[in-house]
């Protein structure tokens, strides 16, 4: 069989081992990415359509133009396509892109297979490997031997183990069809070629335990095997085809799947270990999940229980806690009774949102847990980080994260180690101890790494962009978001990708980059037609204010504020509080962006009612929502009402803005917009100025402009051109993407006599606000 293989400059595609490398160096790209790059190459000869283009690698119609343009920049800059030269792929105008690269094509001749003679070559080769290889030693005798075994007698030992195995209300039907999997791409070293044959038997068990339909490594061998069928043609007869992927990096095994169902879906999985036997069934069980299948089997002990308890956990990353439940419902008493059944249905209450319920299950825990449960007590101690944070009890939460590291230290369990240095890393957060939580997340990395373990290794990015984040810097952030993101995405651990996706979608918001803020929504918006409703109800929550936020930004502030009412409609009574106030408080702000004062007045009014807003953990939240307030108040004209707000501001930040330079910008803004409704304009302009200078130091873009548009305003306001100017010029870089730049730029060429510029940079103002009132005269819009 041909296998063909692209290459174009110093870039070698291979299409089948899914692998891009430039220079001979792997270049990692998302699943949706590497697919369209392949349909571009395969179809270079022409320009291929954006419906096309969608439709080949989504398999569906309702992917947006922008997630397309998002996954062709990425896969530009993958390539060194920056700029616009656009010498690898090229906009065609309404049409679509088109590959430009001179490409020559290598064909790949591998041999055929059969099943009974190299399976038993591979087996007598990795025989002798064990008796006289070196390289094997670092994989353990003892694993080789299990991997054995488990090609000869797998069926046997998981119809035994799982004999009542059932599907839960699977996703995939199989209906007058089966699944079927290839052999897999092996990339370690020679003794490990068989398992291309040990993997594919291995998987094809597994799912055959779960009651899926699944065709016998020996009939797809046949099959591949046929001279007249080279084509593949026949694999879109099967319901489910799935392509294992085993690489050996760094004495740490990766086992991805790759699994696409005949009409056009597909799912990924993955996972990593020291032992290739474990990461195999982990990214295994993954996979079923996501289909929508579980085991209800009967575990008679040891090596059982624990698969039974691994299966719970991949229902719930997978996003399937319906799934998870059953598993927990249906388990057998005899692993009921075990404390590490307690604990795992502990945690799955923690990831329901049951927060009472979780806390208590594992206090109680603690308290019966014989003296030997050393490891888990230290695992309980850490999952209970999170009930220390929501009562602020940090002192009390790294004193116990402090044992659970005591305890953990010197144990077998790396990996539950790297989760207390995390965990404890999250309490330092939270208590500003930047520094601190930077430590103890090297130290969870270098665990994370040492157990093989690269999902721990991506939650560090997630909380290593959150520090970023915290500094200003937002580009690093966005770099460790995408990282995580596209990771977790990869090994299907939909359960995980909030948070990167939070990081994703405020990132690109902060570097005013709005289009790729709103296609970063999309990757979770609308929920159910992205498959997340498994989010509990405060993530699904942020998320949708996140969404508002986005669509506001691109100039949809009526559909921001509908999809924010109809948000605070679903709050409950006994719902997060804050979160409610701070929806209001963005609800106020986009009425007085519409020029609503009204309106605005009331919803800040809500949302400054009472505590509620203040119990926010993010003090910048609350230091924006209080110049909305004052803003409001400065175009309703209710001086004496600002002048009051302004000096409680004051008074609640002064013990913040020592500790955060955010805080102390929004307070010379107010301070300036006090100033200046009291006809102080002097005082207003070295507000502004001290603003502006502080803005320029942290160096985010959003700020920056937020600061600098006003700023440029009242110098106009008050005849203080050149300096208006000044300040416009410093801004210009950002007057394609930001409404409030091109329309400081019109502001100021109309001051300087320049009327075909004033219109023209004042159109440009008006598209990019969208919905906004329309942009007429040169006026300061609030501070």
């Amino acid at each position: 069989m041909g296998n063909p293989v692209y290459c174009f400059d110093d870039c070698r595609l291979d299409p089948l081992a899914r692998e891009l490398t430039r220079n001979g160096v792997s270049v990692a790209l998302p699943a949706s990415a590497f697919d369209c790059l392949v349909y571009l190459i395969e179809n270079r000869a022409r320009p291929v359509g954006k419906d096309e283009l969608i439709s080949a690698v989504w398999g569906r119609a309702d992917v947006s133009d922008n997630l397309l343009a998002q996954t062709i920049v990425r896969l530009r800059r993958s390539l060194g396509d920056a700029g616009n030269d656009q010498h690898c792929i090229k906009t065609v105008p309404r049409v679509g892109y088109r590959w430009m690269l001179d490409t020559s094509i290598v064909v790949q001749v591998s041999e055929p297979v059969s099943l009974h003679v190299q399976a038993m070559d591979e087996a007598s080769d990795a025989a002798h490997v064990a008796r006289t290889s070196q390289s094997a030693t670092r994989l353990r005798p003892a694993l080789l031997i299990a991997l054995l075994l488990t090609v000869a007698v797998a069926a046997v030992y998981w119809g035994l183990q799982f004999h009542g195995a059932r599907a839960a209300t699977p996703a995939l039907p199989f209906d007058h069809s089966s699944a079927i999997v290839l052999p897999a791409t092996v990339q370690g070293p020679d003794d490990w070629k068989w398992l291309q044959l040990g993997m594919m038997d291995l998987i094809s068990n597994q799912l055959r335990t779960a009651k899926v339909p699944t065709e016998s490594s020996q009939n797809v061998l046949n099959l591949l095997n046929q001279k007249d069928k080279e084509s593949g043609g026949d694999l879109a007869s099967f319901a489910l085809v799935i392509s294992p992927r085993v690489t050996l990096v760094d004495n740490t095994w990766h086992v991805h799947l790759d699994a696409k169902s005949r009409d056009g879906h597909g799912w990924q999985a993955e996972s990593s270990s020291a032992d290739v036997l474990g990461a195999a069934h982990a990214a295994g069980d993954l996979l079923l999940a996501q289909l929508g299948y579980g085991a209800g089997s009967t575990p008679h002990g040891g090596d059982s229980q624990q698969q039974y308890l691994l299966r719970i956990e991949a229902a719930q990353l997978a996003g399937h806690p319906d799934l998870a439940k059953s598993l927990i419902d249906q388990a057998p008493p005899d692993l009921r009774r075990t404390p590490e059944f307690v604990y795992a249905e502990a945690d799955f209450h923690c990831n329901a949102g049951e927060v009472e319920r979780c806390e208590q299950a594992f206090n109680d825990l603690l308290k019966h847990l014989p003296a030997d449960k050393q490891v888990l007590r230290g695992k309980v101690l850490t999952s209970l980080w999170y009930s220390y944070y929501r009562k602020h009890q940090f002192a009390q939460g790294e004193e116990a994260l402090n044992e659970a590291v005591r305890l953990l230290q010197g144990k077998k369990d790396i990996e539950a180690l790297a989760t207390a240095y995390l965990d404890r890393s999250h309490l330092e957060f939270f208590e500003a101890k930047l520094d601190e939580a930077a430590m103890d997340l090297g130290l969870a990395r270098v665990n994370y790494t040492l157990a093989g373990d690269t999902v721990g290794q991506s939650k560090v990015d997630v909380s290593m962009a959150e520090i970023a984040e915290q500094r200003g810097q937002f580009a690093q952030e966005l770099t460790l978001s995408q990282q995580a993101y596209e990771h977790f995405q990869r090994m299907g651990m939909r359960e995980l990708l909030s948070m990167p996706l939070q990081g994703l979608v405020y990132s690109h918001k902060m570097l005013l980059q709005f289009p790729d803020e709103l296609a970063a929504t999309e990757l979770y918006w609308p929920f159910e037609q992205k498959n997340m409703q498994f989010c509990d109800d405060y993530v699904r929550r942020a998320l949708v204010i996140l969404r508002a936020v986005a669509l506001a930004d691109s100039g949809r502030t009526s559909e921001a504020s509908a999809v924010l009412e109809q948000l605070l409609g679903q709050f409950k009574s006994t719902d997060e509080a804050a979160q409610r106030a701070w929806a209001q408080a963005l609800l106020a702000e986009l009425s007085l962006e519409r020029g609503e004062t009204q309106p605005a007045l009331a919803w800040i009014t809500r949302a400054m009612d009472g505590s509620a807003l203040k119990e926010d953990d993010n003090k910048r939240n609350i230091a924006q929502a209080w110049l909305t307030n004052i803003n409001i108040l400065l175009r309703a004209g209710r001086a004496d009402d600002l002048k009051r707000t302004v000096a409680a501001m004051q008074t609640w930040a002064a013990p913040l803005a020592a500790h955060d330079e955010w805080i102390e910008l929004y307070v010379m803004r107010a301070t300036a917009a006090e100033a200046w409704s009291e006809g102080k304009h002097e005082q207003a302009f070295e507000q502004l100025k001290l603003a502006m200078a502080l803005a320029d130091k942290l160096g985010v873009p959003d700020l920056i402009v937020s600061v600098g548009q006003p700023y440029a305003q009242v110098l106009l306001s008050t005849g203080n051109v050149d300096q208006a100017v000044a300040v416009s010029g410093r801004l210009s870089s950002w007057s394609e993407l930001d409404w409030r730049v091109a329309w400081t730029e019109a502001c100021v060429y109309r001051a300087l006599g320049q009327m075909s510029a004033w219109e023209k940079y004042r159109g440009k103002a008006q598209a990019l606000a969208g919905d906004r009132p329309e942009l007429t005269e040169p006026a300061v819009l609030g501070f």
